[in-house]
C-alpha cells in the first residue's frame, strides 16, 4: 500500500513538473507569436513627417541631392519655374544654384535664402509619384507655388521620402513668410492628406479614453505623447495643438475611466520583451529636445508601439519612468515592468568569440568618403539629427576642437571638419546645439535589482499645484 502510494506520488509530481514545463513553453510561444503580431500591427499604421531643415547661405542642398541622383540613390522628379533653364537638354547643378542665387539676390537682408524640406513616409506606404504630388501641393499651400523649385525622391533609406529645394525670396525681392512655419508645415501637410485637426483631436481623445490608466496624470501623458498641450480650465481640460484650442475634455469623464486593475497578462508580456531587447539594444539615456531616449526605447517604440517617458527634474538624471503601451492601450509605471536602475544597468550581450574593434583615428580616402555619406544622410535625411545618427549607428562627440564622428562598431573616430565644408559644419553646429548628442555613451554594465521610485509620491503635490502631468522634460 505504501509502495503504491509512493509510486502514485512520484507519478503526480512528475506530471506536475511536465505540466509546468508545457505551460511555460505555451506561454513563451504565445509571447513570441504576440510579439510578431504586435510588430506587424505597429507597422501597419501609416505615418508621414514634414521637416524643415535649418536655413543656410548658398544652396548646398542642390549639390547634395544631385549627388544622390548621380549615385543612383535618388531621382529628380520635378523641376519647376527655372525660366530659360527649362528649355535646355542638359542642366548642371551649378546652373540651378546660380538661378536660385540670382532670384535671392533681389533681397540683401536675407542672408540664408535656401528653403530645404523633407517629406517622409513610413516605409514604402507612398511611392515616388504620390510623394511628389504631395510635395507639389504642400509647396503651393505654403506660398512657394511660383518659386523655382526641385523635388528629388530618395530611395536609399528604409523610408521613402522627397526633398524639396527652393528659395525663400520671390522674384519681386519679397521674403516668403516664415511666421510659425513649423506649425504651418504640419497643418498644411494634414490638409494635403485630408486630415482635419479638430476631427483628429476628437479621435485622439476618444482613443486615449479607451486606454487603461490609473491616474489622471497617466491619461494626460497619452495625449501629451501625441503632441497635445493640456490646459486645465475649471472642470475641463483644453486640448491644444499647433497653438490652437482643438477640443475639450471633461475631467469627470476621465475620473470615470480610472482603473486600478492592471492588465497582468500584458504586463508579463512587456516584462519578457524588456528583458529580451534590453540585452541586445543599449539602454544608455541621452537627453534631447524631447526628453530622454535611448536605442532601446527607440526600438520598443518603432517595433511594438511601446513608448517610454522618463521623468526628470531640471538637468538631473531621471528618477523614474512610465510606459505608454499604444498598441495594447495601457499605461504602466515603469517600475511595474522593470525598475529603472535595473533597466539602465543591463549589459548588452556580446559574443565571447567576437573581439572588440580597435580604435582607429587614421582613415583612408575610401573610408572617409563612406563616413562622409553616412554623416550627411544623418543630417539631411531624417526629421532630426539624433534620429539620423541612431539609424546610422553613429555618435557625434563635442569637444574643444569641434566635433568628432564616432562609429562604435568599427572603433573609428573622425574629425567632422575632414568630412564637411564650412557651410556644412555650421549646419551641423545648428543641428547639434539643442540635441546634446555628446551625452550618448557606449554600452552600460551588469544587472542590479532596485525598486523604482514612485513618481506619484515624490512629486505628486508639486505637480498638482502646477497642474502638470509627470513628464518634466525641461
Amino acid at each position: 500500500m505504501f509502495h503504491t502510494e509512493f509510486v502514485w506520488s512520484k507519478f503526480v509530481c512528475t506530471a506536475l513538473v511536465l505540466s509546468k514545463l508545457v505551460f511555460s513553453v505555451i506561454v513563451r510561444d504565445e509571447f513570441v507569436r504576440n510579439e510578431k503580431d504586435q510588430h506587424a500591427q505597429v507597422h501597419n499604421e501609416q505615418v508621414m513627417i514634414v521637416h524643415i531643415l535649418p536655413p543656410v547661405d548658398g544652396f548646398p542642398a542642390v549639390s547634395y541631392n544631385t549627388d544622390k541622383v548621380d549615385a543612383n540613390k535618388g531621382e529628380l522628379m520635378k523641376v519647376a519655374n527655372f525660366g530659360a533653364l527649362m528649355g535646355l537638354m542638359s542642366v548642371r547643378p551649378e546652373d540651378y544654384k546660380n538661378h536660385l542665387a540670382m532670384v535671392s539676390a533681389t533681397n540683401k537682408h536675407v542672408k540664408r535664402p535656401q528653403f530645404h524640406v523633407v517629406v517622409s513616409a513610413e516605409s514604402r506606404t507612398y511611392d515616388k509619384h504620390e510623394l511628389t504630388a504631395i510635395g507639389e501641393e504642400w509647396l503651393a499651400r505654403m506660398g512657394y507655388e511660383k518659386q523655382p523649385y526641385l523635388i528629388i525622391f530618395h530611395k536609399d533609406t528604409a523610408n521613402n521620402h522627397v526633398h524639396l529645394v527652393t528659395a525663400r525670396i520671390d522674384r519681386t525681392g519679397k521674403k516668403i513668410s516664415d511666421r510659425f512655419e513649423k506649425i504651418r508645415a504640419v497643418e498644411t501637410l494634414n490638409r494635403v492628406l485630408g486630415i482635419d485637426a479638430s476631427h483628429k483631436a476628437k479621435s485622439d481623445i476618444e482613443n486615449a479614453l479607451a486606454f487603461r490608466f490609473a491616474t489622471e496624470a497617466q491619461f494626460r501623458m497619452i495625449l501629451e505623447s501625441k503632441g497635445y498641450v493640456l490646459r486645465e480650465r475649471g472642470g475641463l481640460y483644453e486640448a491644444i495643438k499647433f497653438g490652437k484650442l482643438l477640443e475639450t475634455i471633461e475631467r469627470s469623464l476621465i475620473a470615470e475611466k480610472l482603473s486600478k486593475d492592471a492588465d497582468q497578462q500584458r504586463k508579463e508580456q512587456l516584462k519578457a520583451w524588456f528583458h529580451k531587447y534590453a540585452a541586445t539594444h543599449d539602454t544608455t539615456l541621452a537627453k534631447g529636445r524631447k526628453g530622454y531616449q535611448s536605442e532601446f526605447s527607440a526600438v520598443m517604440k518603432v517595433k511594438f508601439g511601446i513608448e517610454l517617458v522618463f521623468h526628470a527634474s531640471g538637468d538631473k538624471p531621471p528618477y523614474g519612468y512610465s510606459v505608454i503601451d499604444h498598441s495594447g492601450k495601457n499605461v504602466f509605471k515603469g517600475g511595474e515592468i522593470m525598475p529603472l536602475k535595473e533597466l539602465l544597468t543591463i549589459r548588452v550581450s556580446e559574443s565571447p568569440q567576437k573581439e572588440k574593434p580597435k580604435v582607429r583615428y587614421e582613415n583612408n580616402h575610401q573610408q572617409m568618403h563612406y563616413y562622409d555619406a553616412l554623416l550627411k544622410a544623418a543630417m539631411y535625411n531624417y526629421p532630426d539629427l539624433t534620429q539620423g545618427l541612431q539609424h546610422q549607428d553613429l555618435v557625434i562627440i563635442k569637444n574643444e576642437n569641434g566635433f568628432t564622428l564616432h562609429d562604435p562598431a568599427a572603433g573609428v573616430f573622425i574629425n567632422t571638419a575632414e568630412l564637411l565644408n564650412e557651410k556644412e559644419q555650421a549646419s551641423l553646429s545648428y543641428h547639434f546645439r539643442d540635441e546634446q548628442s555628446q551625452r550618448q555613451h557606449p554600452v552600460i554594465p551588469g544587472i542590479n535589482l532596485a525598486s523604482d521610485i514612485d513618481d506619484d509620491a515624490v512629486l505628486g503635490m508639486k505637480r498638482r499645484r502646477k497642474k502638470k502631468a509627470r513628464t518634466n522634460l525641461r
